[in-house]
């Protein structure tokens, strides 16, 4: 790694900042008109034998109330952009309304004018687990037409508000993950006796159509605002240099990362994909005027928004070519994985790989030619303050962190790949996805367990400090103390 008193710095106009997802952070479950959406009315069954530790929505991180004071902190640390969502169930409560909810509307406007107050650049995702519960019980979610044009209505209300207010905006969160976890992300659950990959391909294209209108709508309303769509990005490795590893990782990457970025990015299905149907049997689900409108969205995208946490490694299987064989490759990705022997790995099994986010980076930019933008990266870890400072001393944290960022300044010094910023998951202590209020990623601590509120007080952690250090040096000052 770059030592740090010859570290070139980052651009001056780089986006230092933090990123949550609101139905995880706000609480007001029912407050000033929102409806019931498909997280709050997820259900996490933990397995047989194991203690439930899991939150509801109701309060949360009670951002609801505090965002003007969590704005503020955000401030100090020296955040210079914040990425938020605006939840789709806020503005229209069941989805299907004739007109949205006014309350939700003036709520996000204020927070975005709270935002540009503290000189913070808001970064508004319109999509992420806040599909209003009503389209999915009535409609099945993304598998439905409907819900597209739903979801362009909802799209069109929120901008028409906040086009002049929004520089950037994200069309929808870890898109690449509805086929395999339809029911947060897409808002909808694969009907009995239906087939897995035919239904996988049509959540797959419902939800990428929406995403190309939704940008669509975007250049509308906003034409100068900067367009991009988010997926989660976690590279796969092979195992090893056996050429049937090789194959297997690339084709993994392919099918997970690089086919909906092709159409994000390119406006059309790669080549294979509709061999990769074919061969299952399946037809892609495509409509008349479908493919006009995917190479339409895609002509007005600016940036490559990703997630990045960890990297996976791929052995490949006895059998390569057939179906099932490449199936349970993605399943083995995304449910466990293989243990790559040169990571650590969080408490949670996230490995832990900084220079995964600069192969990342340099990668997608080799491929596509568009600027990247890190709108989430950070470390999951059960902790409480320390009872002699007072405050929670995460030096883990920080040497995660650490590691990303000097990984990142070889992306743009070495690689050049023009990175547009680095966001921080989270500024503050939030429900992980799956409502664990125990997997705490943020750089301030709140103060409840995953049942008992107490005063959820708000305590910069000692990663607070490093991270102001670090945006106020731009990238240069990377000391712990």
């Amino acid at each position: 790694m770059t030592n740090q008193h010859q570290a070139l710095p980052f651009p001056r106009d780089f986006l230092w900042g933090g990123a949550t997802s609101n139905v995880q952070a706000e609480g007001g479950i029912d407050e000033g008109g929102k409806g019931i959406n498909v997280y709050d009315s997820l259900v996490v069954t933990p397995e047989p034998g194991v203690e439930p530790i899991y939150s509801d929505t109701a309060v949360a991180s009670d951002h609801y109330h505090r965002y003007a004071e969590d704005i503020a902190l955000m401030a100090q640390m020296g955040l210079k952009a914040h990425r938020f969502s605006i939840v789709w169930s806020r503005i229209f409560p069941n989805g299907d309304e004739a007109e949205p909810n006014e309350a939700g509307l003036a709520y996000y406007e204020s927070m975005v004018d709270e935002l540009h107050g503290h000189g913070i650049e808001p970064v508004a995702s319109l999509l992420h687990f806040d599909m209003p519960d009503h389209l999915r019980v009535a409609y099945n979610g993304f598998a439905s037409r409907e819900v597209v044009d739903l979801h362009t209505r909802y799209v069109e209300a929120v901008l028409t508000r906040l086009a002049g207010k929004v520089r950037y905006w994200i069309t929808a969160n870890e898109i690449n993950t509805a086929p395999l976890f339809p029911r947060l992300v897409a808002g909808s659950e694969q009907p009995d006796g239906d087939d897995p990959i035919a239904y996988q391909a049509l959540v797959r294209h419902n939800i990428l159509l929406a995403q190309a209108r939704a940008a669509l709508a975007i250049r509308d309303l906003a034409p100068d605002a900067k367009i991009g769509c988010m997926i989660y990005y976690g590279p796969s490795y092979p195992a090893s240099s056996k050429p049937q590893d090789v194959t297997a990782a690339r084709w993994v990457n392919d099918l997970l990362f690089h086919l909906p970025l092709d159409v994000i990015v390119r406006g059309e299905y790669p080549a294979w994909y509709p061999l990769y149907l074919k061969r299952r049997g399946v037809a892609l689900p495509a409509q008349p005027g479908d493919v006009e409108t995917l190479a339409a969205g895609a002509a007005v995208n600016d940036y490559i928004a990703f997630s990045y946490y960890q990297t996976g490694m791929i052995t490949g299987p006895d059998g390569w070519g057939a179906p099932a064989a490449e199936d349970a490759l993605v399943q083995n990705y995304f449910f466990g994985g293989e243990k790559n022997p040169h990571l650590d790995r969080t408490a949670w099994g996230w490995q832990i790989d900084p220079e995964g986010i600069r192969t990342a980076a340099a990668s997608l930019y080799a491929r596509y030619g568009k600027p990247v933008f890190i709108v989430e990266n950070g470390m999951g870890v059960d902790e409480e303050p320390s009872e002699a400072s007072g405050i929670v001393e995460d030096d883990y944290r920080i040497a995660f962190h650490t590691g990303h960022v000097e990984a990142l300044r070889q992306a743009i010094h070495i690689d050049g790949v023009p990175v547009i910023g680095y966001l921080v998951w989270a500024p503050f202590d939030i429900l992980s996805s799956h409502k664990e209020m125990r997997k705490r990623y943020g750089f301030i601590h709140i103060n409840r367990t995953h049942d008992d509120l107490r005063d959820l007080a708000r305590t910069p952690k000692k990663s607070f400090h490093w991270y102001r250090r670090v945006i106020a040096s731009d990238g240069v000052d990377l000391g712990a103390e």
